[in-house]
């Protein structure tokens, strides 16, 4: 049977939440949220809280995986449309002002909520349970750092297979292959590999390039394990490493631990953004440095808090994110170096252990 006590502690506090915004309930669309507030796995699902009853709404596919999968959770089942049943049972509930998550209610389902509850009065919230999931709780660490092992560990099995002649559609086939056999869910993003010029392009995807002697190769790859999510970016050189890529590597690895240093509890995000993107400009890089330091990792590979210099959120003990500077030199390649953080009351603690010094990314292969 599934824990109940840290989807219970959630619940509770989304109540509060509610109170302090004086909503008579919450309806909850996003799938993200409601796993987490549920532990359910599947989709096609909602859940409306109120201050005293949780109601699973879903369709007959899923009643049995959700009775399995809950606890403490009235579940109905849909015969027509998950917005009509939303709105009866917030009328059933005697609910007079419903909130809707705005940023993934679509605007016919907010339509037609309306016209399934007339009388109640729908209020847009804002990221009322993404403010819960910034800080994540033991069980949700414990799950990112197995899918930190999952994806480091495939990233060793797959090592001897980067030779020349391989592609990097094959390459990033063997990768995902690894996560699954090693018990992942599933890849937690389309994983990138590319080879050389092709490096300069942050979300390349795999072609049938082949890989020669003496090309740099970018690996941005996570698994997806117990729902959770990693995510990594590592280089290796095949052979030799030319100046060229000596020398962005060095700075890209110097501004990342420039920033790792600046990371700590009560400091700005974007004072963690600065601390790389400063020394990149110092370098000439600067412009090179085409997007955020980092993102949150957690139930999704891109959540709060954002680490940019846009970014208004000051850390806290409980976040993860990724740390991940890159210089990208179109037509020549790109280097970027990511690593999974965990911040604590003291200091922050690296989930990612996969080599990074220079020395350690050449790849020998005697062809």
């Amino acid at each position: 049977m599934p824990t109940a006590r840290p989807h219970a502690l959630r619940l509770a506090r989304l109540r509060r939440d509610l109170a302090r915004q004086k909503l008579d309930a919450l309806l909850v669309t996003s799938e993200p949220d409601v796993r987490y507030l549920t532990g359910f796995t599947g989709n096609d699902s909602a859940l409306l809280v109120t201050a005293r009853h949780a109601f699973f709404l879903t369709d007959g596919r899923y009643t049995e995986q959700a009775d399995q999968e809950t606890r403490d959770l009235e579940i109905l089942c849909r015969k027509r449309g998950m917005m009509e049943l939303a709105g009866r049972t917030a009328r059933r509930a005697g609910v007079k002002r419903l909130g809707f998550e705005s940023r993934v209610l679509t605007v016919a389902q907010h339509e037609e909520l309306g016209r399934q509850a007339p009388g109640v009065k729908l209020a847009p919230t804002t990221d009322m349970i993404e403010n819960q999931r910034i800080l994540k709780d033991p069980e949700e660490v414990d799950s990112i750092r197995r899918a930190v092992r999952v994806a480091e560990q495939a990233f060793l099995d797959i090592r001897p297979l980067i030779r020349p002649g391989r592609t990097e559609a094959e390459l990033a086939h063997a990768l995902n292959s690894a996560m699954i056999q090693l018990g992942a869910d599933s890849p937690a993003f389309d994983t990138i590999v590319a080879f050389a010029e092709r490096s300069s392009l942050p979300h390349a995807r795999p072609t049938t390039r082949r890989l020669r002697s003496g090309d740099a190769v970018l690996f941005d790859w996570g698994a997806r394990v117990g729902g959770y999510c990693s995510d990594l970016t590592r280089m290796v050189f095949v052979n030799i490493i030319s100046p060229f890529y000596a020398r962005v590597y060095g700075a890209v690895l110097e501004a990342q631990r420039r920033a790792l240093r600046r990371a700590e509890a009560g400091i700005p995000a974007a004072e963690v953004d600065a601390a790389a993107r400063d020394y990149l400009k110092s370098q000439r890089f600067g412009r090179r440095f085409s997007h955020g330091l980092g993102h949150g990792i957690g139930l999704q590979i891109h959540e709060a808090p954002a680490l940019n210099a846009r970014s208004t959120a000051k850390l806290k003990a409980g976040m993860v994110f990724t740390v991940e500077p890159g210089v990208y030199a179109p037509g020549r390649g790109g280097v970027r170096i990511e690593d999974d953080v965990l911040v604590r009351r003291s200091g922050i603690q690296l989930l990612t252990s996969a080599p990074k010094l220079l020395r350690d990314m050449v790849l020998r292969t005697g062809v």
